[in-house]
């Protein structure tokens, strides 16, 4: 049977609309705040869909012209012709126009490349720096730059610096698939540094990351020699 409702019950006023009418109350009261509050956070959405809107049409012009500049370096490598300036101006204008964006942050990896293959050692190791820099922890990439930064060195004769690049790379979160490469590297300049002990230690490192067959025996070699 439902239970009676008593007079005091009906007499005793409405819990929601007395709710109700104390957020009206509340809300004729602060006006000017209640507006001035939706205002900041409607501005603060307005601006972070806007940033969003321009990041995202940055990046995409980024690309256009990364894009443009990589297609006409491949269609060089592809028929045999060495890089030349022009191509290296595209991937400039990438880094000059639109710094931060992730097509610089590439430019500046390829530009290294372009440099390297057209012997400017110095401006190839700036390159690969600022790739380094820009690149995230994450980027596989980083470990070819720091061991193409070794290349460098090594050409230099500055083995200090190029064992230094070698470490870096071999400790690089990104590095694994690259180890044997890396260790390798590294082995030969403790050889350079008549370091044979250190240089044994890392042919026999690099000896149990490679699969590749003619390298295995060419690994072997070197550790006979200089066991």
């Amino acid at each position: 049977m439902a239970r009676k409702i008593t007079k005091k019950e009906i007499e005793q006023p409405d819990s929601f609309q007395l709710a109700v009418n104390n957020i009206s109350t509340y809300i004729s009261e602060n006006k000017k705040n209640i507006y001035l509050i939706s205002g900041v956070v409607t501005s603060i959405i307005v601006i972070v869909i806007g940033w969003y809107l321009y990041r995202m049409n940055y990046e995409n012009n980024a690309q256009k012209l990364y894009a443009k500049a990589h297609i006409a370096s491949m269609k060089s490598t592809m028929q045999g012709i060495d890089p030349d300036q022009n191509i290296l101006k595209l991937y400039h204008d990438v880094v000059t126009q639109y710094p931060g964006s992730k097509a610089a942050m590439m430019s500046y990896y390829q530009m290294g490349g372009l440099y390297y293959n057209l012997g400017d050692v110095d401006a190839s190791m700036k390159a690969y720096a600022d790739f380094i820099k820009e690149a995230p922890e994450s980027n596989d990439l980083r470990v070819l730059a720091y061991n193409a930064l070794g290349y460098c060195y090594e050409i230099k004769k500055d083995w200090k610096n190029a064992l230094e690049s070698y470490e870096k790379a071999s400790t690089s979160k990104t590095g694994g698939s690259f180890d044997g490469i890396t260790y390798r590297n590294i082995a030969r300049i403790y050889e350079e540094m008549n370091n044979m002990g250190k240089a044994l230690e890392y042919y026999k490192k690099a000896l149990s990351k490679t699969t590749d067959p003619s390298m295995e025996l060419f690994l072997k070699r070197k550790i006979s020699t200089t066991s």
